[in-house]
């Protein structure tokens, strides 16, 4: 991006709010641009074009620190304020938002080459998949039961640390928003999270509060249509959850621009496990076994849509009854020397096993 606007045979006259990756060091945009309004900008990441708008009056109105903090999140290197207020609009592929002014002047966009089914993820191997868990909330959120026996913060805290192993078991890498259950950040930090570990998905865990006759399970994504790849995943995880024999709310899938769903990169989910307004959700969302039941159905849908089997815990360790990827060629040599008998490779060693292999490799003197 550059100011020099008088040697340019075309330019924008707009507000620079991000140059180098930074926001821009003075206000460059009028007093009557401020508030909180519907807001258009263009940026630049370091591969792509950022073409933002929000409508006017809506939930996503924002003042002009939060676009920057949003577009940033985003990774924008550079970014530019367009008009705003009543003057937004946009035409994405059909996705509209109308300005309540006539407004005549339209930026457009052609794409290079349009694929009939463009790909939307990478074919990986699954040591290099990366989840982010977003546990949503944190410390001194009121967010919970009229009786103050649970809160969301630390639901959704307790179903992170049992839906993270369960991942990490099928060699998926998991990244988490928030590492200690300390931890508060905000909701643009949280998609900076995912966006700097180029994660391939962000689900974010959440319990739901309405009237106490609403009741279910619903996954939230940003927009149709349901062939997004977002879409797609929320669908896989929806068809877990209902056969695992939970309550969904409606379809069990809706559609709203949260914060966390619109700023990350990565094809991103909020999951709202029920209703702790509720009297038969609450009851279930303290349960330990529910929450495991929940935990389960979430990581076999996620791998559902990540293309992957899901490997099924053996009896005796609750473990998948196979080494991760990074293992498999020395414990496949260690099978087949007999060290170990091919049984539970996750395990850890206790001493009496270890004396064992110890024997069998023969470091142990004869008596």
């Amino acid at each position: 991006m550059t100011l020099d606007w008088e040697n340019s045979p075309n330019y924008l006259a707009v507000s620079p709010i991000i140059k180098d990756g930074a926001k821009y060091p003075e206000k460059t945009y009028a007093a009557a641009q401020d508030g909180v309004r519907g807001r258009s900008a263009i940026g630049m990441t370091k591969d792509a074009l950022v073409l933002y708008c929000s409508g006017d009056g809506t939930s996503d109105s924002s003042d002009p620190e939060a676009l920057t903090q949003e577009l940033l999140a985003l990774g924008c290197d550079s970014a530019m304020m367009l008009d705003g207020g009543g003057s937004s609009q946009c035409d994405f592929t059909g996705e509209q938002i109308k300005a309540t002014r006539k407004v005549h002047n339209w930026i457009c966009v052609w794409t290079k080459k349009t694929a009939e089914t463009p790909p939307d993820k990478e074919d990986k191997p699954v040591s290099k998949l990366i989840v982010c868990l977003d546990p949503g909330h944190g410390p001194g959120c009121v967010n919970g039961s009229l009786d103050g026996s649970y809160r969301e913060c630390d639901f959704t805290w307790d179903l992170y640390t049992r839906l993270r192993p369960l991942l990490e078991a099928q060699g998926i890498t998991v990244v988490s928003t928030r590492e200690q259950e300390s931890d508060y950040p905000s909701l643009s930090a949280r998609a900076s999270v995912s966006n700097r570990a180029g994660a391939d998905l962000f689900v974010s865990l959440h319990s739901n509060a309405a009237g106490s006759s609403a009741r279910g399970f619903v996954a939230f994504t940003s927009a149709p249509p349901e062939t997004a790849a977002r879409n797609r995943l929320a669908a896989a995880i929806i068809s877990r959850t209902r056969a695992a024999g939970v309550v969904l709310w409606g379809s069990g899938l809706a559609h709203e621009m949260y914060t966390v769903l619109a700023s990350t990169t990565a094809p991103a989910v909020l999951l709202e496990y029920g209703f702790h307004t509720n009297a038969q959700d609450l009851a279930l969302l303290k349960d330990t076994t529910y929450r495991d039941k929940l935990a389960q159905a979430t990581c076999a849908g996620i791998c559902d849509y990540l293309g992957l089997e899901v490997k099924e815990p053996d009896q005796e360790s609750g473990q998948p009854n196979e080494p991760d990827g990074w293992a498999r060629e020395a414990w496949s040599k260690a099978v087949a020397a007999g060290i170990f008998d091919g049984t539970r490779p996750r395990d850890g060693l206790t001493r009496q096993e270890a004396a064992v292999v110890l024997d069998r490799l023969g470091l142990l003197p004869e008596k």
